[in-house]
């Protein structure tokens, strides 16, 4: 039988693809992206990545952990709810790591995380100084949906291997033009999507963390069966057709 990580990429073909294979995507391995774009994207990716860290606290918030012990001989066995924990844990910790990544490569390159941009659509909140754009406030609104009360813990799962799996394949689809385009001394980014990010956002080390997440999304989806299974299968499409919608948009045009 298909796994749900293996079934929800084919509902949405066409959009997936331009959200993981954008124009931004492509001047950004080549090395081509101005600065002030860069310092643009990075800024909102840096409240949306704020944003992951309440979201995943919500999802922590759902984990029922068993209270019963194996029995005396048993050899001890990880239960789902603890790996479910365990992953949650680590993107905790990761994005933590990011966030210091984030502002140590700024400084290093001159980008300013404060920038915004002078044509996008802004969001609620903008007359007041810098805050999220529209795309990326509607992506924090995702987040707090996602791991409400009423949402299952798979749902927020669901959600959040959708975001990575897209982030990773995007910048994988970047790193395929890395061996082209100006050099590191002339990139007009002043080499920090090439020397710094890219290199981060497309590692074997990212794509472990995704695939960890995945399997525990599969998992925790193959307890459920018949009806209950059907209906759920539909809300896990919806929350994936939304993400990969946020995505495409979640770049600047070039």
């Amino acid at each position: 039988m298909t796994q749900l990580t293996q079934h929800l990429p084919t509902t949405t073909p066409q959009s997936l693809r331009r959200a993981t294979t954008h124009p931004f995507l492509q001047r950004a391995g080549e090395g081509t992206l101005p600065k002030p774009l860069l310092a643009q994207w990075l800024s909102q990716d840096r409240l949306y990545a704020q944003s992951y860290i309440r979201f995943i606290g919500l999802l922590l918030s759902k984990i029922r952990i068993p209270s019963a012990t194996p029995a005396p001989g048993t050899p001890p066995q990880q239960s789902l709810e603890d790996r479910t924990a365990a992953i949650l844990i680590d993107a905790l910790v990761n994005i933590q790591r990011e966030l210091g990544f984030f502002e140590a490569t700024a400084a290093e390159y001159g980008l300013d995380l404060n920038a915004r941009a002078d044509t996008a659509e802004e969001g609620p909140g903008s007359d007041f100084g810098f805050g999220p754009n529209a795309i990326t406030h509607a992506y924090i609104d995702l987040f707090l949906s996602a791991g409400s009360a009423g949402t299952s813990l798979l749902e927020g799962l669901v959600v959040l291997w959708a975001t990575e799996t897209c982030y990773l394949r995007a910048w994988r689809f970047a790193a395929s033009f890395l061996g082209s385009g100006q050099g590191e001394r002339q990139d007009t980014d002043g080499g920090a999507l090439r020397e710094k990010f890219i290199p981060n956002w497309s590692s074997g080390e990212f794509e472990g963390f995704v695939d960890g997440i995945g399997q525990v999304v599969d998992e925790m989806a193959g307890g459920y069966a018949g009806g209950d299974k059907q209906e759920l299968l539909g809300r896990c499409e919806r929350w994936w057709r939304q993400v990969v919608w946020l995505e495409e948009r979640f770049w600047p045009e070039v």
